[in-house]
Formats: C-alpha cells, structure tokens, sequence
C-alpha cells in the first residue's frame, strides 16, 4: 500500500534524526565533544509525532505535565536532595533557570518520557495505568547510560558519588519515582481527551519505537566507549526489549494506512456497523 505524504514526511524526518544522532555519536567518541543541539532536533521530532497521535491539546498537556512534574523535581533535587541525591548542574549545559537548573534538561524530559511512554503502550495495545512502573523501569534503563556520560561530560557533579559509575543508587530511584508519576497523570489527562484522535498512522506509530531504539544505541555505544559496559548492556537489553514487543504487536495488528489510537480506542464507544472498518 503507498504511503501517504505525511508518512513519508515523517520517515524522512525518522531518517534525518537517526543521521544526526549517528554523526554526534561519532564526533564525541573521536573528540570527546558532546552535541547537544541533536537532542534539541530529536525532541522537535518526538513533539511532532505527539501532535499526530494526541492532537495539540494532548500534546500541550504532556509537555505542561513534564514542567511541572520532573522538570520541577530537578528544581527540589537541586535544593535539597530529594528524590534524586545532592547535586549542582555546571555551566556546561547552558542557561539555568533561576541559576539552577538548565533549560536544556527540560527538552531532554520531553524527549525520553515520551518515548518511553509511547513505546510501553504501542508493547501492550492500549493505554494502562498500570504501564506507568514500566515507564518508570524504562527511563531508568535510559538514564543509567546517560549519566554516567553526562557527568563524565561535566554537566553536573554529584555531592556524594556512589553506585553505578559513580551516579549514587538514588538517583534511579528518584528516576523510576518521577517518571511513574508522570505517566500516571499523563495517562489520566490522555483518557479523558475527547478530541484526540480516534486513530493514529501506523507509519508514526513504528516510528516512536525507533526513535527509542537509535536512543539506545547511540548512548549504548557511548557508554562502551567510556568504559561503561554494565550500563550499555543493561541499559540496552531493557530499552530493546520494549521495542521488540511495540513492533512484535505492531506487526501482528491489522494491516492498513492507520491503527486505533492506543490512548482513546478502549474509551470509545463502538459505532455499529463500523466494527470491521479499515483505513
């Protein structure tokens, strides 16, 4: 079946991050040099599949929760330790709101709770608030090869270093805590969304677990290159694992340009005589 414009905007899009990311893997293993601005593109890309499938009210409300929930806590943990350890961000990362926090960290918020988000419900089929520890399991799988890389880049040290390469075990924790959370109320806000879509394109769909994937393999590949082994195995077995099962299911659904959206189909009422609709 051909594809539609749109999706082959967005496969090309798909195309232009993943070449990024493998270029800014490449430039920081010869030079040591982070490029930052690639998660900068990366997040646009993430934002504009989440408009696709939830619509801009959807869409708006996920990135306000992000702000409030941990890009706040990052505020809380910077003050006073808590849910995270103690730590202090550097100049590295750039502005810093209220000289605490930089703004870059809340573009890398949206960027992997999403993405986790999206890949645990595409893996189950529908939207479950009991999704949300998985979430929490999968961005804590991230974060274990980023930041031992991030602090090693120096852009935040730790008060009392520790556990896994040096990032205190408290720091997962306050992870798995925040993002849980997030998606907890995220899938509340989505379910009561009346205007999302009632299906989403297919082609978007087998890309939001990609974009998870070239996630993973280029902080994987990092983290090997950093001496990081533990992080890049465990790290990657978790994150390619929630991609095998979204595609797995993905593959398995009735083939057609568009799929019911996973967030709105189990809390809409069935229109007779449209059980068996394709599109």
């Amino acid at each position: 079946m051909p594809r539609s414009l749109s999706d082959r905007g967005y496969l090309a899009g798909l195309a232009g991050v993943l070449t990024l990311e493998a270029a800014g893997v490449a430039v920081q293993v010869v030079t040591g040099t982070p490029v930052p601005i690639i998660t900068v593109v990366a997040a646009a890309f993430v934002v504009a599949c989440m408009l696709h499938v939830h619509g801009l009210w959807g869409s708006m409300a996920f990135i306000a929760l992000v702000v409030a929930i941990p890009f706040g806590s990052e505020f809380l943990g910077v003050l006073t330790g808590v849910p995270y350890g103690t730590y202090a961000y550097t100049d590295g990362m750039g502005p810093r709101l209220f000289g605490l926090v930089p703004l870059f960290i809340l573009v890398a918020w949206v960027n992997i709770a999403y993405m986790a988000v999206a890949t645990t419900t595409l893996a189950f089929g529908r939207s479950s608030p009991w999704l949300a520890p998985v979430d929490g399991v999968v961005a804590v799988a991230w974060d274990a090869m980023v930041d031992p890389l991030a602090v090693r880049a120096g852009y935040w040290t730790w008060h009392a270093p520790g556990g896994v390469y040096g990032v205190p075990f408290s720091n997962f924790a306050g992870w798995f805590l925040v993002v849980t959370l997030l998606s907890l109320v995220a899938r509340a806000v989505w379910s009561r969304d009346v205007r999302a879509p009632a299906r989403t394109s297919r082609t978007v769909a087998w890309i939001l677990p990609a974009l998870l994937l070239g996630s993973a393999i280029d902080f994987g590949v990092l983290a090997l290159a950093s001496g990081f082994v533990w992080a890049a195995v465990a790290g990657n077995a978790v994150l390619l694992a929630a991609v095998a099962v979204a595609w797995r299911r993905l593959a398995r659904a009735p083939q057609g340009r568009s799929t019911p959206n996973p967030w709105t189909e189990a809390r809409r009422p069935a229109v007779p005589g449209r059980g068996a609709e394709r599109t």
